[in-house]
């Protein structure tokens, strides 16, 4: 019997010894993929393996914004269809890709965005249709019948 006295005092004194595991809090750091895209094209720091938490890093990499920024450029353009054509690798080995085939260089640009038409969202409203499909309207539409669609479509009168 004093084995097991033993045995449990044991047990108790362990467990009253125990310490209380330290909560780590992960940095709350975000990257946005310009970021990836400087680090890559410019400065070569690897975002990644250089962090404590390389799996959330890596998590914030958006291939596709990557591959859009890096197809602006004469010198990237083929390596970002090359990236496009292997989507399926994982992030980390696409960045490290570009970091290590690109070359040193700034690489800045506008990005292309749409153009605002509001005879196009008026077309687009009216006939519910894509914006290729407004287009072709707007090419036989005739001024007349594009301020009939732009009125209704302001008072509300499509259904």
């Amino acid at each position: 019997m004093s084995d097991d006295f033993d045995m449990i005092a044991a047990m108790k004194e362990a467990e009253a010894n125990k310490k209380e595991p330290i909560e780590e809090t992960k940095p709350k750091s975000k990257y946005s993929p310009f970021d990836f895209i400087k680090a890559a094209s410019e400065t070569k720091k690897d975002l990644i393996t250089s962090d404590d938490y390389p799996g959330d890093i890596e998590k914030m990499y958006t291939p596709y914004v990557v591959n859009m920024g890096f197809s602006y450029f004469t010198d990237t353009i083929l390596h970002a269809n090359e990236m496009n054509m292997r989507h399926a690798l994982f992030k980390g080995a696409q960045f490290h890709y570009y970091l290590g085939v690109l070359k040193n260089r700034k690489r800045y640009s506008k990005w292309y965005k749409l153009e605002k038409d509001a005879d196009l969202d008026a077309i687009q409203t009216y006939y519910q249709c894509n914006r290729q499909i407004a287009k072709q309207y707007a090419k036989v539409l005739s001024p007349d019948e594009l301020s009939v669609i732009n009125t209704r479509v302001a008072e509300g009168g499509v259904k």
